[in-house]
């Protein structure tokens, strides 16, 4: 009797190893093990490049249409980047404003929709042309090291901009206009301009896909830092 009770004790514990093991291994592939990110844009020049760009920086790029992205879609990636070549701001929306993965925006009317700025078109959000940028926050690691006026277009080209609001970082603004933010994030956590916890790193980017073709090495140290820090690398 007491040889059969504990052949039972032990096949129970092995049963309850077994099913903590299984249990572990459908958490792990829950959570992305490699660098995925969904890219959400068209197909121009600009968005090839970039595209190509988040590859070399090692992700698997999947891309869908600002129709086809869905909260549910995003959560096994490590990184959404929605660009300023979507048919539709609208159609972004607030789809991904509590999903608990990094995004990067790099249309400024979208993020109006997120409350990273208001609702006024070139005014809270909007488009500048130049060839340089203002780095405000040097000692953030998206500065990349760059400081003061930097030269991020070959060519005369588009800057996204939003004036940020809530707890935002800017890293860098317009070169004539410090209140015009071409590169601002939010930490996890911190709150929004309507004072909601952001559930994941937000980045915004002034990367105009149309000028992209023009950017020198320095701009785009500061595209590969704002992806490396949106997903933690940085």
């Amino acid at each position: 009797m007491k040889r059969r009770l504990i052949v039972m004790f032990a096949a129970l514990a092995a049963a309850a190893v077994a099913l903590s093991a299984c249990s572990s291994s459908t958490t792990a592939t829950e959570t992305p093990e490699e660098k995925t990110a969904i890219y959400v844009g068209n197909d121009t020049i600009g968005d090839t490049l970039t595209k190509d760009h988040l590859t070399k920086l090692g992700f698997e790029v999947t891309e869908m249409t600002d129709r086809e992205i869905t909260d549910k879609k995003a959560q096994n990636y490590s990184l959404v980047y929605i660009n300023s070549t979507i048919s539709s701001a609208g159609n972004i929306g607030t789809k991904l404003y509590n999903t608990a993965v990094p995004v990067i925006y790099a249309s400024g009317k979208v993020t109006s929709y997120n409350d990273m700025t208001g609702t006024g078109e070139n005014t809270d959000f909007g488009r500048v042309l130049g060839t340089a940028l203002n780095v405000k926050d040097g000692e953030h690691p998206i500065a990349s090291g760059l400081s003061g006026t930097v030269e991020v277009y070959k060519s005369n080209g588009g800057f996204e901009f939003i004036v940020p609001t809530g707890d935002a970082a800017v890293i860098a603004t317009a070169a004539d206009d410090d209140t015009k933010a071409l590169i601002a994030v939010y930490d996890k956590g911190v709150k929004n301009g309507i004072g909601n916890a952001v559930p994941a790193r937000r980045a915004f980017m002034y990367l105009a896909p149309e000028d992209i073709i023009y950017a020198t090495d320095d701009g785009w140290k500061p595209f590969d830092a704002t992806v490396q820090w949106a997903i933690g690398e940085k």
